[in-house]
């Protein structure tokens, strides 16, 4: 027979097992609050990126904008890859001219749900290529979905109506594992325009 002293030690350790689990939960809760949070505010650090890049780029300030391009381009944000591809195409601000980057981050802007403008400025260059050279080019662009498309990072892009408007453009927005939308708060959706010089023809408008 166990003696009172081990019988009150038994107790309680076994009372404390359910208080273990207990406690587990509430640190895997506080894990799981702390995942969520800080998606969002790398969610948020992406849109600010974003915002930059567009506006600095609207403005031709090429330099300025190339790095926060660069950052929301990575993120899978189309018009930043499409504006990138444009600087390399030219040799603009800090981007290398260089035609295997243009037409990789054009590659991945024209990929999936896109503006129509990007789409046909990216098939408008590819028609160019030699058809000799079009495979390799093929798999370079496939390489550039494959690490910065829309679907590998998470990012959800649609057509959207303007705001009291008909007129159809891009919207693209971050999601969270459980595929819901992080909203940008500050997101109009029609901010700039896809273009500068050589493509101030091509017009769109989005993200």
């Amino acid at each position: 027979m166990l003696n009172r002293t081990r019988l009150t030690a038994l107790i309680i350790a076994l009372a404390l097992i359910p208080l273990g689990n207990a406690l587990g939960g509430v640190e895997e809760g506080n894990d799981t609050r702390e995942t969520v949070e800080s998606q969002r505010r790398a969610a948020v650090a992406l849109y600010r990126s974003r915002e930059k890049g567009l506006k600095l780029y609207a403005e031709k300030k090429y330099e300025e904008a190339f790095p926060h391009l660069m950052a929301a381009a990575k993120g899978g944000f189309k018009m930043p890859q499409a504006q990138l591809g444009f600087m390399h195409l030219q040799g603009l601000g800090g981007a290398k001219k260089d035609t295997r980057f243009a037409l990789g981050w054009l590659g991945v802007a024209a990929d999936g749900v896109t503006d129509p403008s990007i789409r046909n400025y990216f098939n408008d260059i590819w028609e160019r290529i030699p058809a000799e050279n079009q495979p390799a080019y093929k798999e370079l662009v496939g390489n550039f979905v494959a690490k910065y498309g829309a679907d590998t990072n998470d990012v959800k892009c649609q057509q959207v109506n303007k705001v009291a408007s008909k007129i159809k453009q891009l919207r693209c927005m971050i999601t969270d594992p459980d595929g819901r939308v992080i909203t940008d708060m500050r997101d109009d959706a029609d901010r700039y325009a896809f273009g500068s010089g050589a493509l101030q023809s091509v017009g769109g408008s989005g993200q």
